[in-house]
């Protein structure tokens, strides 16, 4: 059995203008690193035996202070959404600039790939890869996985068996977690949106 605590990082600016961000790096803002001061509290006697962090700045500082002294391991396989054209940018200003897109994308959020980014697919292969490699080397361990909201709802889907369509059915808050154990290729859910 594996636990797995899935962590989205602290509020950014992009955060609050409701813009996609992906793979640019945009930093906590002075409410974001407070929530993980928060987080941090509420977790405080949670030990991890092992930390996998996307690289980006916003998810490596929610990390820093959640880890202890559990080893941390940076895996690209864990950063959020590659948007391309669009990251950094809310959907009104994409619906501006990319009309017809915009619509190809609404019409097939799954397997539309964004212009020189990806699909909302491509990200579910690369989570179902990197989650599975963590799931079969930490057995019997308690994980802690600091992550972004796209890639969060992913991780969720794929560790209860479910269909990239059907990570939108939950969502995570900044600097919240959910809880789930895995054992023997099932998972349960045990919180979502806790501390």
């Amino acid at each position: 059995m594996v636990e797995v605590y899935i962590v989205r990082h602290g509020e950014t600016d992009s955060n609050i203008r409701q813009a996609c961000v992906g793979h640019k790096d945009v930093p906590l803002n002075s409410r974001g690193v407070e929530q993980v001061q928060n987080l941090a509290a509420k977790l405080i006697n949670v030990e991890f035996d092992v930390v996998y962090v996307s690289p980006l700045i916003r998810a490596l500082d929610t990390a820093a202070p959640l880890r202890k002294k559990a080893p941390m391991v940076m895996s690209y396989g864990l950063i959020e959404r590659d948007y391309g054209d669009w990251d950094d940018m809310t959907f009104e200003e994409i619906r501006a600039a990319a009309p017809d897109k915009y619509r190809e994308w609404q019409e097939n959020p799954i397997d539309f790939r964004i212009p020189n980014g990806e699909s909302a697919a491509m990200v579910q292969e690369r989570v179902n890869e990197i989650m599975d490699k963590i799931i079969s080397e930490n057995d019997g361990k308690r994980v802690l996985v600091v992550t972004h909201l796209g890639t969060a709802r992913h991780i969720i889907s794929h560790l209860l068996g479910l269909t990239a369509e059907e990570s939108w059915r939950f969502t995570l808050d900044n600097a919240k977690a959910a809880v789930i154990q895995t054992d023997k290729g099932k998972g349960l859910l045990k919180y979502l949106n806790i501390c």
